[in-house]
């Protein structure tokens, strides 16, 4: 029962169902071809049920799109070991598999990422992005000082290691190309960062 003064914040599940309804929208409809009414439609929720969970319809994009992000530097975070390639390996590895389990919020992040949808949040977007790079570069600090690594700044590291998997997911491929993508995109990303 509520007390005087509490708000009915709704569920997590509830909270889950506006997010894939909405992603289902924003995939067949585009980012501006689907409105809240819809979004609220395929919920079977009022508007203000929805506006426990979110501000608009692009706050939920916006969650859709980091919520991603955050899954995709977890995976990466866990693979980062002690080994030069072994962690280049785990990177990508982690990488793609988000990418392959994943088709539809994959094909989101590439929809959303240059609209301008994202020009108004691209402060925090940009900072999430900042941050794990730098988390990056220090676990390669300890390669770049024992002679393994080349020292490279987080543009031309993320561009060397991430640019040909980021082209690569882009593309849709099938998943039978995933396997061969982990192999030679880790290879080359180890050939490209190893110390000379």
């Amino acid at each position: 029962m509520r007390t005087l003064g509490s708000q009915n914040r709704g569920t997590p599940e509830k909270r889950n169902r506006i997010l894939q309804k909405a992603l289902e929208l924003f995939l067949s409809s585009g980012l501006s071809g689907a409105t809240l009414d819809q979004i609220c439609a395929a919920c079977e929720i009022s508007r203000s049920s929805f506006y426990h969970h979110f501000s608009s319809k692009e706050a939920v994009a916006v969650a859709l799109y980091s919520e991603a992000i955050e899954a995709i530097h977890q995976g990466i975070r866990a693979a980062l070991c002690d080994d030069l390639r072994a962690g280049l390996e785990g990177i990508l590895g982690a990488y793609l598999d988000w990418f392959e389990r994943h088709p539809r919020e994959g094909a989101f992040v590439w929809k959303v990422m240059g609209s301008e949808l994202m020009v108004g949040h691209i402060a925090s977007v940009a900072e999430q992005q900042r941050l794990f790079h730098q988390e990056v570069i220090e676990w390669l600090e300890p390669f770049v000082k024992s002679g393994q690594a080349r020292r490279l700044s987080a543009p031309v590291l993320v561009a060397l290691v991430m640019g040909p998997a980021r082209d690569f997911v882009r593309s849709h491929p099938s998943s039978r190309d995933f396997g061969l993508a982990r192999r030679e995109f880790a290879r080359s990303a180890y050939q490209a960062i190893q110390a000379v």
